[in-house]
C-alpha cells in the first residue's frame, strides 16, 4: 500500500475509531439513565423501534453505495463528468423509491405496535407517533447521503466522521436531557430528527470545499439503468444487512417482551463495539482497495485482502476472548446482575459477532467490483435460512433465547464460507488453510471456561483486571492470527500513530 493510501487509510480509520469510542463512552453513560428515566420496557420499545425503521432507510433505493464506490474507483481517471453525472443518477434514483419509501414508513407506522411482543394497547397510538416522525427523519437521510458518500470516494471520508462525531455528542446529550425533562419516547425522536438535518448540512458544506467538482449533471439513460440495476441489489443487501444485524432484537422481542431486549441491548454492549471496530478497520481500507483493483493490479489487491482478513479475525478474537472473559462481570458492575444473559448466552453472542465482522468484510470487498448478485443472493438465502431455523427451533424444541442464537449461528455458517469463496476467485486468492481457524476455536473454548470461573465485584479490580487480560489476550491474538507480513503491519501502524 503505497504511503498516500496509507495515510487516507490511517486517518479514516483513525476519525472512526474516535467517534466509535466516543459513541461507546456515551452510551455506557447515558444508557442507564435512560433506563431510569424511561423504564425498561420503553427503552426496549425504543430499541426495537429503532430496529424496524432500520429496514424503512433501506427503502431509499441505496444510490449513494454506487455513488461510494463509482467515484473511488475512477479516482485514477478524474472524469468530473461522469461523476456530476453518478450524482444526478443518485438523484433521480432517490426520486423514483421515494413512493416506495412513502408506503414503508406507514405500513411501519401502523404495524410496529403489533411486531413487538408484550405492549400496552395504550401505548399503540405513542408508538405510531415515533414511528412517524423517525419516518421524516429516513426520508430525506438519502440525499444528506450524496456528500458523504462522495467524501468516502476520494478518501476524505474522515471529514464527514469528523462532523458526525460532533453530531453524535449533541445528539447523545440532548437525548438524556429531553427524557431527564420527561418528554420520552416523542422527545427522542425529535432529537434525532434535528440532529441529522445538522450533520446533513454541515456534511454538504464540506464536501463542496473538499471536492471541487462536486455538483449535478443530467446523467444518460444508459447510467441510470446502470445505477437503477447496482442499487436494486444493494438495497437488497441492504435489507440482508439490516436483518442480520437486527435478528437478535427483532426475534426476542417478537417471541419474548421489551424487558428482554433491554437485557440483550445491556449484555451485548461489548460485542456491538467489536462489530463496529471490525467493520470499521475494513471500512478504512475499502477506498484505496477500489481505487488499486480499478487499476486491475490484483496482485497488490490479494495481498491487502490477506491482511485485511487477519486483522479483523485479531480484532474478532480480541474482543471474543475479552468478552468471555469478563462480560458477566461487567454486565453486574454496570447495571445488575438480573441484565446478563448468561454464560452459554453470551458464548453465542460472541460466535455471532465473528461470524458477523467476518462474512462483512468479504461483503465490503465484493463491492468494489460493482457486481454483487451472488452476494446477494448468497446472503437473502442463508438469512432467512437462519430465520426460519430460529422459528422451528423456539416453536418445536424450547422457547428459550439461546436456541435463537443458536439457530443464527447454523443458518449464517454458509455466508461465511462461500463470501470467502467468491472474494478469492474475485482476487486471484488460493484456498487458506483451516489450522489456523481450529487454533483460534480452541483459543475461544478454553476462554470460555476460564470467564466461568471470574467474578468481579469492584470496578477498581475490574479495571486493573481488564488492562492485564487485554494485554496477554493482544499477545495471544498477535502471534496466533497474524501472520509475518499483518504483524510488520500492524507495528508500522503502532509507530505511526505515536
Amino acid at each position: 500500500m503505497n504511503n498516500s493510501l496509507f495515510k487516507s487509510a490511517k486517518l479514516n480509520a483513525m476519525t472512526s475509531y474516535i467517534n466509535f469510542a466516543l459513541n461507546s463512552i456515551l452510551l455506557f453513560f447515558i444508557n442507564p439513565y435512560l433506563v431510569q428515566y424511561l423504564g425498561a420496557y420503553n427503552f426496549g420499545i425504543w430499541k426495537s423501534v429503532q430496529k424496524f425503521l432500520s429496514f424503512a432507510s433501506i427503502a431509499d433505493g441505496r444510490s449513494s453505495q454506487a455513488l461510494k464506490w463509482l467515484v473511488a474507483n475512477d479516482e485514477k481517471n478524474g472524469d468530473i463528468n461522469k461523476k456530476q453525472q453518478a450524482i444526478g443518477s443518485s438523484i433521480r434514483i432517490w426520486l423514483y423509491f421515494l413512493p416506495i419509501l412513502l408506503v414503508v414508513i406507514a405500513l411501519l407506522v401502523y404495524g410496529t405496535p403489533l411486531l413487538i411482543n408484550g405492549i400496552n394497547i395504550k401505548d399503540y397510538s405513542l408508538i405510531r407517533t415515533v414511528v412517524f416522525i423517525l419516518g421524516l427523519n429516513i426520508l430525506f437521510n438519502p440525499l444528506f447521503g450524496i456528500p458523504d458518500a462522495v467524501l468516502v470516494g476520494i478518501n476524505k471520508g474522515y471529514k464527514s466522521t469528523s462532523i458526525q462525531t460532533i453530531n453524535m455528542i449533541v445528539s447523545n446529550l440532548l437525548m438524556i436531557y429531553v427524557s431527564y425533562l420527561g418528554f420520552g419516547l416523542i422527545g427522542l425522536a425529535f432529537v434525532v430528527l434535528g440532529v441529522t438535518f445538522l450533520n446533513g448540512i454541515f456534511i454538504f458544506y464540506i464536501c463542496k470545499k473538499e471536492a471541487k467538482w462536486f455538483g449535478y449533471q443530467k446523467a444518460d439513460s444508459e447510467q441510470i439503468k446502470n445505477f437503477l440495476n447496482f442499487s436494486v441489489l444493494v438495497l437488497v443487501w441492504s435489507l440482508i444487512t439490516r436483518l442480520i444485524l437486527s435478528a437478535e432484537i427483532l426475534l426476542i422481542g417478537y417471541y419474548f417482551n421489551p424487558e428482554g431486549v433491554t437485557n440483550y441491548v445491556f449484555s451485548t454492549y461489548i460485542i456491538q463495539l467489536a462489530i463496529a471496530v471490525g467493520l470499521m478497520t475494513g471500512s478504512a481500507i475499502m477506498p484505496g482497495l477500489g481505487k488499486i483493483i480499478g487499476e486491475k493490479n490484483f496482485v497488490s489487491a490479494s495481498n491487502i485482502v490477506k491482511n485485511s482478513r487477519e486483522i479483523t479475525a485479531f480484532i474478532a478474537i480480541f474482543f471474543g476472548c475479552f468478552v468471555l472473559l469478563m462480560n458477566r462481570s461487567f454486565v453486574t458492575l454496570w447495571m445488575g446482575e438480573n441484565y446478563y444473559i448468561g454464560d452459554l448466552n453470551n458464548f453465542l453472542t460472541v460466535i455471532i459477532a465473528i461470524q458477523i465482522i467476518h462474512f462483512r468484510n468479504e461483503g465490503q470487498i465484493q463491492d468494489l467490483s460493482l457486481k454483487i448478485k451472488n452476494k446477494v443472493i448468497v446472503g437473502f438465502l442463508f438469512t432467512i435460512l437462519s430465520f426460519i431455523l430460529c422459528a422451528l427451533l423456539v416453536n418445536f424444541w424450547a422457547h428459550k433465547i439461546e436456541i435463537i442464537f443458536m439457530g443464527i449461528i447454523i443458518g449464517r455458517f454458509g455466508i461465511n464460507i462461500l463470501f470467502k469463496s467468491m472474494v478469492d476467485r474475485m482476487v486471484n486468492i488460493s484456498q487458506s488453510s483451516i489450522s489456523k481457524h481450529l487454533v483460534c476455536g480452541l483459543i475461544l473454548i478454553t476462554m470460555y471456561f476460564i470467564g466461568l470461573q471470574i467474578n468481579i465485584d469492584s470496578w477498581i479490580y475490574f479495571l486493573i483486571i481488564s488492562a492485564v487480560i487485554s494485554i496477554f489476550l493482544a499477545v495471544v491474538s498477535y502471534f496466533t492470527v497474524l501472520s509475518k507480513v499483518a504483524q510488520n503491519l500492524v507495528l508500522q501502524l503502532l509507530k505511526k500513530s505515536i
